[in-house]
């Protein structure tokens, strides 16, 4: 009895087990034949990208256009894919904010754009306006300059390039905003070559009373600037100034600016009257000065983040002053002759990354002596323990005709391996010169240094 109640117990089993092997198989195909049905959906609806939402869409188009100012070309390709992606595009007003007032834009299509934009702030570029004799050229730009004047309000951004524009232009458009609200905007610039005419009013909107949200101002042809206060809310400031007969008050005018992060100074400093830490800006980190005498300037700041510093020294001076003031800066960018290069690198004992003039020999030079490049002691160059690279602008066919092997560059690497100081990185520019002897100059460098060719 037990014997067969155990065959019964195994016959049922095995009936189980190829009921279940049965199953499984049917299981996988209806799996195969799922997965091929939702293939087949898939080609006969739409495309996959068209099944995004619009937002993120939206976000891909953003990242598409590389260039703000320049959105058009991007945008016409996206246009042409697709009628949604045409739709997306026509019904956001984020991608009709760059507004650009030339000779070349129409006055339909400037209004046809600003409607497109709706309520969105706007990013505007006033340019490429040449003195022209025709008499519809004055009539256009006042007729775009009238297109944009009513949305002041919505006004992000403003932009005037005056290279080669009519100074009669630039002074319409400050009038004009004299008279408007822009309490939106961000960023104001007027970039060109400074004019030789007199200084002009600096602007009334430009007050703190009239932007009080500028974070960006650049003026780099000059104006009057002793009525000028730094808002508090500025990050990056430029300012131009022309030759003056009395003292412009500089630390006055900056010291409100505790946001800078970002400060450009052009111009005439003869006069300016300072005093030593007299000016403190705790957030600086970019510095650069054009100045006839920008040591005085350097003594009065007290700049503890300043992290770049960039400047061209005209005329002969030295850095005692300032010795080991800037121990933070890491880059430096530097337009220097041969004189102060000791008491330079002092100042900024903590540089890692420098920029300097292959002309400004005496920072490989001062203590090499012999063609062999015995060293009497290390060049001033090599007081900054903790340099890494080194980007040595303007060597060209000339600089190899004047040193051939006596190359100061080659006996400054040289001289950094015997004395083991850490290998560099070296930056030059292209050279046009013969192949050959560039390529051996090359090899030379490469021996004591890590080379590296900027495109």
């Amino acid at each position: 009895m037990a014997v067969d109640e155990l065959h019964r117990a195994l016959a049922k089993l095995d009936k189980l087990e190829r009921q279940e092997r049965y199953l499984v198989k049917m299981l996988s195909e209806i799996r195969k034949v799922i997965e091929a049905q939702k293939l087949k959906i898939d080609d006969l609806g739409p495309p996959a990208i068209n099944r995004l939402p619009t937002e993120l869409l939206l976000q891909i188009f953003t990242l598409c256009i590389p260039d703000p100012k320049f959105p058009e070309k991007p945008l016409h390709r996206i246009v042409g894919v697709s009628r949604r992606w045409r739709d997306v595009v026509w019904n956001n007003a984020s991608f009709w904010t760059s507004i650009k007032v030339t000779q070349m834009h129409r006055e339909k299509s400037l209004k046809k754009q600003l409607k497109k934009s709706r309520k969105a702030f706007l990013d505007i570029w006033i340019e490429d306006w040449d003195y022209d004799e025709k008499d519809d050229v004055d009539d256009k730009f006042q007729a775009l300059l009238a297109a944009i004047v009513p949305h002041a309000n919505r006004w992000r951004s403003l932009t005037i390039h005056s290279h080669r524009m009519p100074t009669e232009y630039v002074e319409s458009i400050l009038a004009e905003l004299n008279h408007l609200s822009v309490t939106s905007l961000r960023e104001f610039s007027i970039i060109g070559n400074p004019s030789d005419d007199p200084p002009g009013p600096y602007p009334d909107f430009l007050s703190p009373t009239c932007t009080l949200a500028l974070q960006h101002l650049t003026l780099e042809p000059s104006f009057q600037l002793d009525t000028f206060m730094a808002l508090p809310t500025l990050k990056t400031l430029h300012l131009t100034f022309a030759e003056e007969n009395h003292f412009p008050p500089v630390i006055s005018m900056l010291t409100p600016a505790h946001s800078l992060t970002s400060l450009v100074l052009d111009g005439d400093s003869t006069r300016w009257s300072l005093k030593r830490n007299d000016l403190h800006l705790p957030l600086l980190e970019h510095l650069t000065l054009n100045l006839n005498n920008p040591v005085p300037f350097l003594e009065a700041i007290v700049a503890s983040k300043l992290r770049y510093f960039r400047c061209w020294f005209y005329e002969p001076m030295e850095f005692d002053t300032i010795e080991g003031k800037f121990r933070n800066t890491h880059d430096l960018f530097l337009e220097v002759d041969d004189w102060g290069a000791e008491s330079l690198c002092r100042a900024f004992p903590g540089a890692r990354r420098v920029q300097l003039s292959a002309w400004s020999t005496s920072f490989f030079m001062a203590g090499i002596h012999g063609s062999a490049g015995d060293l009497e002691r290390r060049p001033p160059i090599d007081q900054w323990l903790y340099l890494e690279t080194v980007t040595i602008d303007g060597l060209n066919c000339q600089w190899l005709d004047r040193w051939e092997l006596d190359d100061p560059i080659v006996k400054w690497l040289r001289g950094r391996q015997e004395s083991g100081l850490s290998r560099l990185c070296v930056r030059l520019p292209q050279i046009e010169a013969d192949n050959d002897r560039l390529s051996t100059y090359y090899a030379l460098l490469g021996r004591y240094c890590n080379l590296e060719i900027l495109p």
